[in-house]
């Protein structure tokens, strides 16, 4: 049933990173499953990450530009590194590709964002997981380090810089300044993101945990029979009615590969056939916002 989408990962300012365009499948609540189209990509690093001669940030701390070396968090940066970590033997002596790197630390990466952010539902935000390691060079000489961290995305999924900490950004109402949404519909196609006061298709709602990375990827039966309900009673509290047949809970899931790199959860979504310009949430019955 599913077009399964690679997520894409993208190189911010040289360093590399990961972070995920929502991708897999989608329905709506009481219809029929609906295959999403292929979206993202994975292209090819453009450059080498800079050489990290010298100290690489630690948690708490965060990092700019091309460089690993820490930087003020209360100063411009673009990752907020969460976690240090080193690879083992497990892992080949000339540094692998970035895939293969992402379901070794990935997982781990992701569940940190989640206890610093506050959050699992950061894959309904503009608030990533990201990750950073070691260039070839120091990967050959035995320095294996790598680095856990968060980002702000903007549009094109690059890291945004920003000055002050995103730590616990993600509790309660604070959700809402990073939301993300999408300038198509989660239920045709992968998610396109977008400032949430463009016109719009769909703004994110919650995620929902379907298993750990070695567990076998669920069917989209299986994801379906999990989002079916959970989707469409976050829907009616977001909108503050169950009458409203113009806004229609969607959902979409991971890939294979995704799945085994930590994108173990669905992603629920508000989505409308007509663009909106303003927020869905406690809309009640008022007319769509510049729909």
């Amino acid at each position: 049933m599913a077009s399964r989408t690679p997520a894409r990962r993208t190189l911010t300012t040289g360093l590399l990173a990961a972070a995920l365009v929502l991708s897999g499948c989608a329905t709506e609540v009481g219809g029929r499953a609906v295959a999403g189209s292929t979206g993202g990509t994975q292209p090819a690093p453009s450059k080498a990450p800079a050489p990290s001669k010298g100290p690489v940030a630690e948690p708490g701390q965060c990092v700019l530009g091309t460089s690993p070396a820490p930087v003020d968090c209360a100063k411009p940066h673009h990752v907020e590194v969460t976690k240090a970590g080193t690879f083992g033997p497990e892992l080949p002596a000339a540094r692998p590709e970035a895939d293969v790197i992402f379901k070794a630390a990935l997982p781990e990466c992701r569940a940190e964002a989640a206890k610093y952010l506050g959050s699992t539902d950061f894959d309904a935000s503009t608030l990533a997981a990201w990750m950073l390691w070691a260039p070839a060079d120091e990967w050959a000489a035995g320095n294996r380090w790598y680095r856990c961290g968060v980002a702000q995305l903007a549009t094109d999924g690059k890291a945004v810089e920003r000055t002050g900490s995103v730590k616990g950004a993600l509790t309660g109402e604070k959700f809402f300044e990073f939301q993300v949404c999408s300038a198509v519909k989660p239920l045709e196609a992968a998610v396109k993101r977008i400032a949430c006061t463009e016109p719009h298709h769909a703004e994110g709602l919650r995620v929902v945990t379907m298993g750990k990375p070695t567990d076998p990827l669920p069917s989209p039966e299986e994801f379906n029979a999990a989002a079916r309900p959970v989707c469409g009673e976050t829907l009616t509290k977001y909108l503050g009615t169950a009458t409203r047949e113009d806004v229609v809970a969607t959902w979409r899931w991971p890939s294979q590969t995704e799945w085994e790199q930590g994108f173990t959860n669905l992603t629920c979504f508000a989505q409308t056939d007509v663009a909106v310009t303003g927020t869905l949430r406690n809309i009640g019955t008022a007319p769509l916002p510049g729909g």
